[in-house]
């Protein structure tokens, strides 16, 4: 075990836990992507947002043809002039979840010119959606302003605040840009509040949202073609009363073995553990994904976490994101439970062109929602 102030051994999946680094690293290589991500569950459990800002959208088919080898539909997208290789495919996801259904799901590309992002300061802008590190008396946190069109030319406006509470363990401790995944933990808890607003086409009021609960931010970045470098990924986190816990199992194609850490944060410390990690119980979802209801992770100092991923409230051919049940027992081995969040990745299916069509009916592209849900 070693605590955030102790070396973390490199690998292929690089962690980092800084503020300072949480700003945009600019790359001329049209593989390369990087994504800011916020979640957070109500209070109640009935509600959750998540809001992705992408400076190259990994699941465009305009990314993905562009980078595969010898694709006729991305030379017909270069004829169109709807792909350029030597630019990204910048996005904002927002999607709100009402009782572990999606219930307003925005997943809008915009032109390369509408991106912007501090180098200096952590700060992005795409199109009119933005956020923005803020200090205030009270505390500094993330200030997230969504403008977005859903389906039906419906439009969604949303402020938010992730005021943080634990965060910036490893403010010293710079990216890895050349070979590996980056993964930057910087927010592990936040409380966050925040209103959303939904009009119609006619900009008539269909609802309003007032959101409080706790929250989470990280931040990645890789250099390499998603589908071409990572096998599958699962993640996770959840907030106990008195103890944060974030886990991940990544595996690379190229690599035999996965890498599984699971941390901890309790009393304002970060403890990063190596961690075994136990399947059971698969089962397909019905996009035909394999996945674990049941995973358990062990620490060599018996911290244990277990996980049941029971509840899908989003799919695709390459991604499930869940709420969980976990329950945390640390040293004192009293059991902590809670719902969280989880995701795992397969992103293989995204080599295949003949995802290409359907993956961007749910897509709004040039000031329009897109055409699925």
């Amino acid at each position: 075990m070693t605590t955030a102030n102790q070396q973390i051994t490199k690998e292929k999946f690089s962690f980092s836990s800084s503020i300072a680094a949480d700003v945009w690293h600019p790359k001329d290589i049209s593989k390369a992507f990087e994504w800011w991500y916020f979640d957070a569950l109500s209070e109640d459990g009935r509600d959750a947002v998540v809001v992705i800002f992408l400076d190259n959208f990994i699941f465009s088919p305009r990314y993905n043809s562009g980078n595969r080898k010898h694709n006729k539909f991305a030379e017909k997208l270069r004829k169109k002039k709807e792909i350029d290789c030597t630019k990204g495919y910048p996005a904002l996801a927002f999607t709100y979840y009402r009782d572990g259904k999606p219930k307003y799901r925005a997943i809008n590309e915009f032109a390369p010119e509408e991106f912007s992002a501090g180098q200096d300061t952590p700060s992005c802008r795409i199109g009119n959606n933005h956020f923005r590190l803020e200090s205030a008396p009270y505390g500094s946190g993330y200030i997230l302003s969504i403008n977005a069109k859903l389906r039906k030319n419906r439009n969604l406006t949303a402020s938010f605040e992730w005021l943080s509470i634990e965060s910036d363990f490893l403010p010293h401790k710079p990216f890895d840009t050349q070979e590996a995944h980056n993964w930057n933990l910087v927010v592990s808890r936040a409380d966050v509040t925040g209103r959303i607003n939904v009009n119609d086409d006619k900009n008539k009021s269909l609802e309003v949202v007032n959101f409080r609960g706790t929250g989470y931010h990280d931040h990645n970045l890789d250099n390499r073609w998603l589908p071409e470098t990572v096998g599958d990924w699962q993640w996770g986190r959840a907030h106990f009363h008195d103890a944060t816990a974030i886990f991940y199992r990544y595996k690379e194609n190229s690599e035999l073995n996965p890498s599984t850490k699971l941390f901890t944060v309790q009393n304002g410390i970060l403890r990063d553990k190596d961690s075994s990690y136990d399947e059971q119980i698969f089962a397909r979802d019905k996009f035909g994904i394999k996945y674990p209801q049941r995973i358990t992770l062990v620490a060599e100092d018996n911290t244990r976490l277990r996980v049941k991923q029971t509840k899908i409230i989003d799919s695709s051919f390459f991604y499930l994101r869940f709420l969980s049940e976990m329950t945390l027992t640390l040293r004192d081995g009293k059991p902590r439970k809670t719902v969280g969040i989880t995701e795992f990745l397969n992103p293989k299916a995204l080599k295949y062109r003949w995802l290409d069509w359907l993956t961007n009916m749910r897509i709004g592209r040039n000031g329009r929602g897109s055409f699925l849900p």
